[in-house]
């Protein structure tokens, strides 16, 4: 039961205002206190709880960014958390405004609300280490003319470009930084005064820019814009081109790259398992020397299908029909079950990609030997970081300075493996996006009970059974007043006719109570999710798959980066391809 308390827009602007005051003031016992008052609110209008879940993830993120860039950092997540909320605010005020078309007042302090929104989450995704994710979330409010993304975009893209080990891909990210930067610094005057002195005053900006401006004289010819460049795609299929330019324009190839073009020279997953030392053993077979770069190019394999199946899925006519199942006759469930191969790539391309996070921890579990091989069993992505039986951090990551690590690490707070009862300051998932625990009984339904996708327009039209469920209830609720006021009647004056009505009453109760249950269990027995709404969820997981791979390679690069030459034995694989 939500008991919050509604709130006046008077108050909820005194409130904002006082949000603002304790942000620059860096009050930061005050602006906790806050956050939690405000969690204490709601109202009516999506609007309004737009920008109360803002607030309380602005407050959380400012908190969050005094406290570091730390691995049990559990305040990025709250931040995180409320700037999700008021995401699904934001889809509630669109559906709203079919029905109710708002002023242009509110449409303004809405363009207004959602970009800055945006903004803050790209920046604590980007916080988080996340920076292939906030990438994508800077991109609508910068169109919308919002000179605080673009800063943020120079600095996420100027960090990212400081962790690829290509140097062609990183000159190519620094270039988009120096020209997001040059574009900010152009519209100086546009920031607040305290922003803008902090700025100005900033040697970092001058330097960077001076330092690339020398760069591009010298090496600038050597790395043409990548919109001038061409693929090789000249003797593809058309299939095969229109299968690429689409996984460029929803940027799902495992190239950092595709963050900032979808032109043709991004379509290959070129991100591999870098290369690493080793002990030289001569015990091992060069098949299992290769163990690692084995596994990773099965994830990269696993991960290229589902993302085809993807695209096969959404490229098919919602109702085309396939041979595949033609070989028995079908039950129509009344409800406009949608069961064709569109439905069937999609549930194979969700359950791939789900997969792949498990994947993602035995990997790092084996790697780096964060456990004995006897406790291969016990390894998920939600508990690889953790000392067993505890919440403790393992000493890997305690004090990590790999941010690819801390992106993995919040990135498994949003893929639940478990259905858990904890409370949310209990359950160490309590960061999901709420979108995660759809995809969470989504893929429990898919694998362990019953799941169905039908179409969510004419499914809209299916007999809702919810006034006919309540006036059982209420019957029910009447039959057993009477049974109560029959039986008082009884102990006073025993008689055969009452002991029949209370009788009578009493089977009544039962054949009502056993017709709610029954209609509970069979309305409980499928998880129903609209086609539409699953193929988004379907891409989100997708491109959550594919960050995590990147992530992956990142952070081993990252580590292999800080081993100290010594005078052991060792050996760099080479890796053999085909």
């Amino acid at each position: 039961m939500d008991d919050r308390k509604y709130i006046s827009v008077e108050l909820h602007n005194e409130l904002s205002a006082q949000m603002d005051d304790l942000c620059d003031r860096g009050d930061i016992g005050s602006i906790i206190r806050l956050c939690e008052e405000l969690q204490s609110y709601t109202h009516d209008k999506p609007l309004i709880r737009l920008h109360l879940f803002y607030n309380i993830g602005t407050g959380y993120s400012f908190v969050s960014s005094k406290e570091g860039c730390k691995f049990n950092n559990t305040v990025t997540g709250l931040a995180l958390l409320n700037f999700r909320k008021a995401m699904a605010e934001v889809k509630n005020f669109a559906r709203d405004t079919i029905n109710n078309i708002p002023s242009d007042e509110e449409m303004n302090a809405f363009n207004d609300i959602h970009n800055r929104l945006l903004t803050n989450m790209a920046n604590e995704l980007d916080f988080q280490g996340r920076r292939l994710e906030a990438l994508a979330y800077y991109e609508k409010p910068i169109r919308s003319g919002n000179v605080h993304a673009v800063l943020s975009k120079a600095r996420c893209l100027f960090f990212l470009a400081q962790s690829v080990y290509d140097d062609g891909h990183a000159y190519h990210l620094q270039r988009e930084s120096a020209e997001c930067y040059r574009h900010a610094l152009s519209r100086i005057h546009e920031f607040p005064a305290v922003q803008r002195n902090s700025i100005q005053s900033n040697p970092f900006h001058k330097e960077f820019l001076d330092w690339f401006k020398d760069q591009e004289s010298k090496y600038g010819s050597d790395f043409p814009r990548l919109e001038t460049l061409k693929g090789n795609t000249s003797l593809a299929s058309k299939k095969k081109k229109e299968y690429l330019k689409w996984c460029a324009k929803n940027k799902l190839f495992i190239n950092e790259l595709n963050a900032i073009s979808t032109s043709e020279v991004v379509d290959h997953d070129v991100l591999t398992l870098p290369s690493f030392t080793a002990r030289f053993n001569g015990l091992l077979s060069s098949s299992e020397e290769l163990s690692f770069h084995g596994h990773f190019d099965e994830m990269k394999t696993d991960y290229c299908y589902a993302r085809y199946l993807a695209f096969i899925g959404s490229s098919m006519s919602l109702f085309d029909e396939h041979f595949f199942n033609s070989t028995f006759e079908h039950v129509d469930t009344l409800d406009y079950e949608i069961n064709n191969l569109k439905a069937n790539h999609l549930k194979s391309s969700f359950r791939i990609s789900y997969s792949i996070f498990d994947k993602i921890s035995f990997f790092l579990h084996r790697f780096f030997e964060l456990d004995t091989i006897k406790n291969d069993h016990k390894v998920d992505f939600k508990r690889v970081w953790f000392k067993h039986g505890s919440n403790n951090l393992k000493d890997m990551f305690l004090d990590s300075d790999n941010s690819h690590f801390r992106a993995l690490f919040f990135i498994s707070h949003e893929i639940r493996q478990g259905a858990g009862k904890a409370q949310d300051d209990k359950d160490l998932s309590f960061w999901f996006d709420p979108d995660t625990d759809r995809l969470f009984k989504i893929r429990n339904a898919m694998e362990h009970r019953a799941f169905k996708l039908v179409d969510s327009v004419c499914n809209r039209n299916v007999k809702d059974s919810s006034d006919k469920v309540k006036q059982y209830k209420d019957e029910l609720l009447k039959v057993r007043l009477n049974i109560e006021e029959v039986s008082e009647k009884l102990k006073s004056l025993p008689n055969s006719n009452l002991e029949h009505q209370l009788q009578a009453l009493k089977r009544k109760e039962a054949y009502l109570q056993e017709d709610i249950d029954e209609q509970e269990s069979m309305s409980s027995y499928f998880l129903v999710v609209g086609v539409e709404e699953f193929e988004s969820l379907t891409m989100k997981l997708l491109t959550l798959a594919k960050d995590a791979l990147i992530y992956l390679s990142l952070a081993i690069q990252h580590e292999e980066s800080k081993m100290p030459n010594d005078d052991g034995i060792i050996s760099t694989n080479i890796v053999p391809r085909r």
